[in-house]
């Protein structure tokens, strides 16, 4: 894994200085601490920062260049079928590496832009193209890697991070009003936005072509997952082809030249993970389990049966109520506000893994692919009102929504009902113009609640004919799997310069799981069947089968431990409450309901509101203090 960065200039006779070049890639140190390297090609810079995992010799170095130094690349990632794609190249290509990044130039060389439809991998890249004189920026199917970039009509600037964008000089730190209240409403920030006005993110599976030219830029989504169902088949015979698919994904992902181990919660994706891993690895396999002294959020017990089974070299590691002091040093790596709770434990048990492995696989991406999510049943359940005519159900729940009041439940569940067939069921995912803003932004920044439903009409006719739970999925997979999962676990393990590869999110898993008809694959109170199912085989009835507990923390503890030590008054003295930005009513009102508690029929504790003003906060004194 590695961290990559670089300036263009428009103007031929302009070039990025060396010292600038080197400032940039100094600001991502910590996602490649084995090499440093910088080119300057013209108008053009291109800055590399090496993890060394494949082929660990020199010949490794980037930025690197076809045989001509025409072609040159930057490159962050894994490709899992170089290997093939070499064997296919070698007759017309000279290579001078093992490396994959090597078959990357090749393979663009002979394929342009297209060459991302042959790849089977994480990555995100930028290849500089002098012959031609354009430019290619690519990023993976399912968003594991990231790439910002800022574009206007004198240069482009881009990194694995927003970071170096920064570094550069050439990006000021003016906010995105339009992305604060989309962290307000998801907890992050969805792509293409940022944090910052003049910063984007490249979309999962889109390339950007840059003509240096004409200075025209044209966007290209090359891949979409597709629900395309077997009818006929037994939940026995899609257990045995998903054993196969997973077992042969995790063996292709376990290729390296370092040290490999695997985070292992005790839940269903990364038992399977873990269980593939073992029995693709000759020496016992490394297995890493985060817990908490508060016992309704402890999984060790599950994965200490799964690391037994396995005869895995199982460590555990429990994490203190005191990890929320850890969130200035990690604003300084999410670079923008991101309040998902569980990056705590993702960070402690990513330095945890790196102590032992330069590797570490994860089960991210089998919810999201094999309906394992409670909000899937939610879908399910609301997919029900369809037999309702929308002259009928969309008036009634509309008004019914406006007689109740908007700290209860009920308000958010009747304002899902009054929503069209494919928005109710998105809306379970995530409710844009949720309580949280409106409560905590500054009135005059606040935008109108029906601007705030771009999300989902983005992605609306695209998912319009699919069956409810699919309909979830895919929305998943589109918005909350690149936003939040893959930020969450990229940054929080490139702080400990550790690579994290997801087996299951490959395209080959991807397309085998929408090969399943959702009447097999979710089942009501049975979510992720196939995966279920065949857990059972190996590790019994009882883990397979339990609540679902996920990688949560107890946050509502955390917060009143914050509030009491002191908490309230540090908020008070912020910058970021002192700005303007905020609504300190609002603020004030919060901090108590978290002091108070709530009922079960109010919306929620308040606690994660907490969290994510803290985060904000942070953030805040990091980049615009």
């Amino acid at each position: 894994m590695c961290g990559i960065c670089g300036l263009v200039f428009r103007d031929p006779r302009v070039q990025p200085e060396v010292e600038t070049l080197r400032r940039m890639a100094a600001t991502i140190r910590h996602r490649g601490p084995d090499d440093c390297g910088v080119q300057v090609l013209g108008s053009a810079g291109l800055g590399h920062l090496r993890l060394a995992i494949i082929d660990l010799s020199p010949a490794g170095h980037q930025p690197m260049a076809n045989e001509d130094n025409t072609v040159w690349i930057v490159f962050n990632g894994e490709i899992y079928n170089f290997a093939a794609l070499r064997r296919e190249l070698e007759s017309r290509h000279q290579f001078r590496s093992k490396t994959d990044t090597e078959v990357l130039i090749h393979l663009y060389e002979e394929e342009g832009e297209r060459m991302v439809d042959r790849l089977d991998g994480m990555f995100a890249f930028v290849i500089v193209d002098l012959k031609q004189q354009r430019i290619l920026l690519a990023r993976d199917p399912f968003g594991i890697k990231p790439l910002f970039y800022a574009l206007d009509d004198r240069r482009l600037v881009f990194g694995s991070e927003i970071k170096p964008l920064l570094a550069s000089g050439e990006v000021n730190r003016d906010i995105d009003i339009s992305a604060l209240n989309d962290y307000f409403d998801f907890d992050w920030i969805p792509a293409p936005k940022s944090i910052f006005r003049d910063v984007r993110k490249l979309l999962p599976a889109h390339t950007m072509l840059l003509d240096m030219a004409s200075w025209q830029a044209s966007f290209r989504r090359y891949w979409q997952p597709q629900y395309r169902p077997e009818e006929g088949r037994s939940l026995d015979s899609w257990a045995d082809e998903a054993e196969t698919v997973l077992s042969t994904a995790v063996r292709q992902h376990m290729v390296a030249d370092v040290p490999v181990g695997a985070f292992l919660s005790g839940g269903i994706d990364s038992t399977l993970v873990s269980l593939y891993g073992s029995q693709s690895s000759e020496a016992p396999l490394r297995t890493f389990t985060i817990d908490f002294d508060d016992q309704a959020f402890s999984e060790a017990p599950f994965a200490r049966q799964v690391a037994n089974q396995i005869h895995s070299q199982a460590i555990f590691r429990q994490l203190p109520g005191e990890s929320v002091d850890h969130l200035p040093q990690l604003a300084t790596y999410y670079d923008e506000p991101f309040a998902d709770a569980s990056l705590l434990p993702t960070y402690a048990v990513s330095r945890e893994a790196r102590k032992e492995v330069t590797v570490a696989l994860s089960g991210d991406g089998g919810d999201e692919l094999f309906s394992g999510y409670l909000h899937h049943r939610w879908a399910n359940y609301l997919s029900r009102l369809d037999l309702l005519p929308a002259t009928v159900s969309q008036p009634l729940f509309g008004m019914a929504a406006k007689l109740t009041p908007r700290h209860l439940r009920l308000h958010n569940l009747f304002r899902r009902m009054s929503l069209s067939p494919v928005l109710r069921r998105l809306s379970v995912v995530r409710l844009p113009a949720q309580a949280m803003r409106s409560r905590l932004l500054a009135p005059e920044i606040r935008e109108p609640a029906q601007q705030r439903y771009w999300h989902w009409n983005k992605y609306h006719d695209e998912l319009a004919g699919l069956p409810p739970v699919t309909q979830a999925q895919f929305y998943d997979l589109l918005l909350y799997l690149p936003n939040d999962m893959l930020v969450k676990v990229d940054r929080a393990s490139m702080a400990h310069s550790l690579e994290v590869r997801v087996p299951m999110l490959c395209r080959s898993v991807a397309e085998f799981a929408f090969r399943i008809p959702e009447e097999t694959r979710f089942e009501s109170g049975n979510e992720k069947r196939v995966l279920r199912h065949l857990t059972a085989r190996h590790f019994g009835n009882k883990l397979a089968y339990r609540p679902k507990q996920g990688f949560g923390i107890p946050l509502k503890r955390w917060m009143r431990q914050y509030l009491a030590t002191g908490g309230q008054q540090k908020i008070m003295d912020s910058r970021c409450y002192k700005s303007g930005y905020l609504d300190p009513q609002g603020v004030q009102q919060m901090i108590k309901k978290v002091n108070l508690g709530a009922n079960r029929w109010v919306t929620h504790h308040r606690a994660d509101e907490l969290f994510a003003l803290l985060v904000l906060i942070a953030w805040w004194d990091q980049y615009l203090g």
